[in-house]
């Protein structure tokens, strides 16, 4: 069989990935760790898809933009501490 393509690219989170948990707990904690009201588990959800610029936007508009990258690197740290833990889906 003659070779089709010579790259494939996956997305991998939230496509392979079952990472919908993990994303709303890891916003959940980061907004916990900087003293910002923690968002409901359906607000979480709601945002998945978005960047995370975008995310922290929607979830936050009154926060400061200056904020956000503190928000962000709390985000990344619960993120990145269970990666290895997510689930791929069945």
């Amino acid at each position: 069989m003659a070779k089709r393509f010579d790259l494939l690219i996956f997305d991998w989170d939230g496509t392979l990935l079952d990472s919908a948990g993990t994303i709303v707990a890891s916003i959940q904690a980061a907004c916990a760790d900087i003293g910002w009201p923690v968002p409901s588990r359906e607000a979480a959800s709601h945002i998945i898809g978005l960047g995370l610029k975008e995310a922290i936007a929607a979830l936050f508009p009154n926060m400061p933009e200056a904020e956000h990258p503190h928000l962000a690197e709390r985000y990344r740290f619960h993120y990145l501490a269970q990666d290895q833990d997510i689930p791929l889906f069945e």
